[in-house]
């Protein structure tokens, strides 16, 4: 392969694509996993595309940006809105209780473990 030939920077462009995907699911509330899955990935093949390549070195610099920007996304966009959305349903489920029917099963509980303790063998 000829040196005008290797002008491309594979890394950083692979780096590039993944940070793309990376920010895309940035913005989906239950996709954080993969959020930071894809921008450590276009975190390491950025870095490595920057220091690895003399020359074109643009798109693995965006590649590292990219993956900045959507884990800030993911944590201080995403992730909040997630975490209300839990302690909302929490709440309805705790304000649902029966607590009338929490003390019948608590008590319900105790009489079984008594009824246990009393029917074990002594040693």
């Amino acid at each position: 392969m000829t040196e005008t030939a290797k002008k491309g920077n594979g890394l950083g462009i692979t780096g590039f694509i993944l940070g793309i995907l990376a920010v895309i699911f940035s913005f989906i509330p239950l996709m954080g996993w993969l959020t930071w899955i894809l921008a450590i990935l276009a975190l390491v093949f950025g870095l490595i595309g920057c220091f690895g390549n003399k020359k074109s070195k643009g798109l693995a610099f965006v590649a590292v940006l990219l993956a900045v920007a959507s884990i800030c996304v993911n944590q201080f966009y995403t992730a909040p809105k997630v975490k209300k959305a839990a302690a909302d349903i929490f709440k309805e489920v705790v304000k649902n209780v029966d607590e009338q029917k929490l003390n019948e099963a608590a008590e319900s509980i105790g009489d079984a473990v008594e009824k246990a303790v009393e029917e074990a063998p002594a040693e």
